[in-house]
């Protein structure tokens, strides 16, 4: 049972059409040792038998909650379950994902005990559906880890959360001071709405701490209908996130790196465009790219990529584009959502 001096911490789970997944989301948070915690289950316009799951382990736990809302997306639904909420901490935790038994219990002793920071974040381990004791890096063939190891806050981070996100949403554990400081999620760019807010968090000079744990990782499903096999939806969302910095950024280093961000955003695009048949459209984001970008070698290229696209094979335009950035948008995309 809990404790009167547990803080409680409010676990947000937002879920669309997500019946085959959300019962063992849920148990996984029954299975935490530490116990003062409220569940809301953000039903967000479902049309399968979530809800029905979800009320089941409503009515056996009453510290699970149910809502149900029309669909508004990933971004509201997890707005609608933080004002719905009490706790002194956030976890997020999508309806397909799972957290490792001692996440909860660690983390609130981590923050209790370190008041300067903000943002505790674990490890992430992947696994496929029915293999729920799998515990791979990412969803990739190479199988290698990518959560960034950094603890700080404001520049360095930022910088860090430029290049890639730095972690998936269900890894930390959140003050809701933060919340109340840096405001609701964004859901102008869907799948990477937690990419964008640990941006804005960074912006706001919150402190981030890495600890990985045994018994405290943040485990990811990765599955066919995910939203982050949506290679042109979540560069779109990554070109919001980049112009949205664009124009609040004032230091030089950040603006440059941004900038050549935008650029290769606005590139593989291009390179997605053209894979999916859109040929004016890839090419239109090929020269947005070399307009974009801020040295001479990748101006070209991207030039080059635009006057070649019409005359090569859509597996050598894909070759044109350097491993490195290939490699970079695989980091980015590990964080999607599901809705």
């Amino acid at each position: 049972m809990a404790s009167p001096c547990q803080p409680l911490v409010s676990i947000i789970v937002p879920t669309y059409n997500y019946a085959h997944f959300i019962g063992e989301a849920l148990e996984s948070v029954q299975y935490q040792t530490y116990s003062n915690w409220e569940c809301i289950v953000v039903d967000d316009g479902s049309t399968d038998d979530t809800g029905i799951i979800a009320k089941q382990f409503a009515d056996k736990d009453n510290r699970i909650k149910y809502h149900r809302q029309e669909n508004q997306g990933l971004a509201a639904a997890r707005n609608t379950g933080m004002a719905n909420s009490t706790g002194v901490y956030f976890q997020f935790l999508d309806a397909d994902d799972l957290l490792e038994p001692q996440k909860l219990e660690r983390q609130v002793m981590f923050l209790e005990t370190h008041q300067d920071v903000d943002i505790v974040f674990s490890d992430a381990r992947y696994f496929r559906t029915g293999h729920s004791d799998e515990r791979r890096f990412s969803q990739y063939e190479d199988d290698v880890p990518w959560v960034a190891q950094i603890s700080g806050g404001g520049e360095s981070v930022l910088m860090k959360l430029l290049a890639n996100n730095i972690m998936v949403v269900n890894a930390p554990l959140v003050r809701r001071s933060v919340i109340e400081d840096v405001g609701l999620f964004e859901g102008s760019v869907r799948g990477i709405e937690d990419w964008d807010y640990w941006v804005r968090c960074a912006q706001a000079g919150k402190y981030f701490h890495y600890e990985d744990i045994e018994g405290t990782r943040a485990l990811v499903r990765f599955h066919p209908t995910s939203m982050s096999t949506d290679a042109r939806l979540m560069l779109r969302s990554m070109l919001l996130l980049h112009h949205k910095l664009a124009r609040t950024v004032t230091a030089e280093s950040i603006q440059q790196l941004n900038r050549r961000r935008m650029a290769e955003c606005e590139g593989l695009l291009g390179v997605e465009e053209v894979a999916a048949g859109k040929l004016i459209a890839g090419i239109r984001q090929f020269c947005r790219a070399a307009v974009s970008a801020n040295v001479p070698r990748h101006k070209a290229k991207w030039l080059f990529c635009a006057v070649s696209a019409p005359f090569v094979s859509r597996h050598r335009l894909r070759q044109m584009v350097t491993s490195s950035l290939t490699g970079w948008l695989r980091k980015g995309k590990s964080t999607g959502s599901d809705n």
